[in-house]
């Protein structure tokens, strides 16, 4: 089983969005981390940073409506966002031969982008571990509710499963949020 982050968005406490560029400047200003959906466009920010739009482009986001959704924890956007651009398997480990701590150490000192997602042969759950120019974050989806868990716990619980993993490089290119057009005199 796979949990797509993308798909548990509409889970997430939400709110009118509704000034375009000022507001994506507003939510960027409060360090934000979520997604903002306009018609078929959903642009993702994590840490007030926007990292990806799947569906549009930042254009869609200039004068319109749409939705704010906050996420429950930073590591949901850029996840959704890994999940959509890295289809490319670089390593796959069974746990009991490499445990997940020692390919977190490598991926970090390497300065390693992607993740890796501890689900296959696993029953618990899924799990996660983000990695951006090699700081990580941790997302886990337990049991039949998926009950999220994050941060260390979510690294602790995924260090300790048996299982298989696979590590997924992804690029992340921030986009630039324009500036609010003036208003004609």
């Amino acid at each position: 089983m796979t949990t797509r982050a993308a798909d548990r968005v509409d889970e997430w406490e939400s709110r009118p969005f509704t000034d375009g560029y000022e507001q994506l400047r507003t939510l960027a200003d409060r360090s934000f981390s979520g997604a903002v959906t306009v018609d078929r466009a959903t642009l993702y920010i994590l840490n007030g940073t926007a990292i990806d739009i799947i569906g549009g482009s930042i254009e869609d986001f200039a004068d319109t409506t749409g939705t704010v959704r906050e996420a429950p924890t930073p590591a949901l956007p850029l996840l959704a966002v890994m999940q959509e651009r890295g289809d490319e398997v670089r390593a796959k480990y069974y746990s009991e031969e490499t445990a997940l701590s020692e390919a977190d150490r490598k991926l970090s000192e390497g300065g390693f982008t992607g993740y890796v997602e501890l689900s296959e042969n696993v029953l618990s759950g899924d799990y996660y571990v983000l990695y951006q120019a090699g700081k990580s974050m941790s997302v886990a989806f337990l049991g039949e509710s998926e009950q999220l868990v994050s941060d260390d716990e979510a690294f602790e619980r995924a260090d300790e499963e048996v299982g298989i993993y696979k590590v997924y490089p992804v690029s992340i290119d921030p986009i630039e949020i324009p500036e609010p057009e003036e208003p004609d005199p």
